[in-house]
């Protein structure tokens, strides 16, 4: 968690709100453990009804992955702020409903917890190991995106197997072993979803492998006997 130095304002507000906010009604059914929450929209609304002038919050959302993360800021207008660490809450399926949902479960526990909204059914803690329940997803929408670095294109990944085909034909040796090989030694997971830092780092152990493998032929090259000068040759005659 991240604040300013001084919450003092920030926590005169938050009592305020705990003493002013009306628990929201939990109207929205959980099929999956048969019991009943509040939706975002109401816990959102009770949020904002008790909020004492000056005092505001918002949350940040970013994916990574196969998981949704969101972050929650809350904020005075005397300068004060507390940032809560993120929640991450895994995504079961990689399309737009599914990173919708897990947005919305994941807003609307930490709007919950931060102010004090009972949201959920108590089950004393059975559920605490199940995977987040399965919500109808907000209106709004973000777009997953699968890391914040930027992505390699197209052209960085042609220029890539570009120099790995030279090095190998250089190297006398195929191109899958040394592409798998340098991948591995750049930790990259997967060619497909590539960023520039993995491209950066695979080109470095290329140029690092060549520059070892050209070292052992310069080695090999020097043992072999140097060829005789011509004079040499001919004291050999014995003339």
């Amino acid at each position: 968690m991240k604040k300013s130095e001084n919450i003092s304002e920030i926590a005169k507000a938050l009592n305020e709100v705990r003493k002013n906010i009306k628990q929201p009604e939990k109207n929205a059914n959980n099929p999956f453990f048969k019991s009943k929450y509040v939706m975002l929209e109401g816990v959102v609304d009770a949020i904002d009804k008790a909020l004492p002038k000056g005092f505001a919050y918002t949350q940040e959302v970013t994916s990574d992955g196969n998981q949704i993360s969101v972050s929650t800021f809350l904020m005075h207008e005397s300068g004060q702020y507390i940032q809560f660490d993120p929640l991450n809450v895994p995504v079961g399926k990689n399309d737009a409903q599914a990173f919708g949902s897990a947005e919305t479960y994941a807003r609307r526990y930490t709007l919950s917890a931060v102010f004090g909204v009972t949201s959920d059914v108590d089950d004393d803690g059975n559920s605490a190991s199940k995977s987040a329940p399965h919500e109808a997803p907000h209106k709004r929408r973000v777009t997953p995106k699968k890391s914040g670095k930027p992505m390699a294109s197209q052209e960085d990944k042609d220029t890539l197997k570009d120099k790995i085909v030279a090095l190998s034909k250089e190297m006398a040796m195929n191109p899958k072993p040394l592409t798998v090989d340098s991948m591995k030694n750049a930790k990259v997971t997967s060619w497909k979803e590539m960023t520039k830092d993995d491209l950066n780092a695979m080109d470095h152990e290329l140029t690092t492998e060549l520059m070892e493998f050209r070292q052992k032929s310069e080695k090999k090259d020097s043992k072999k006997p140097a060829d005789e000068s011509t004079d040499e040759l001919w004291d050999k005659l014995n003339v």
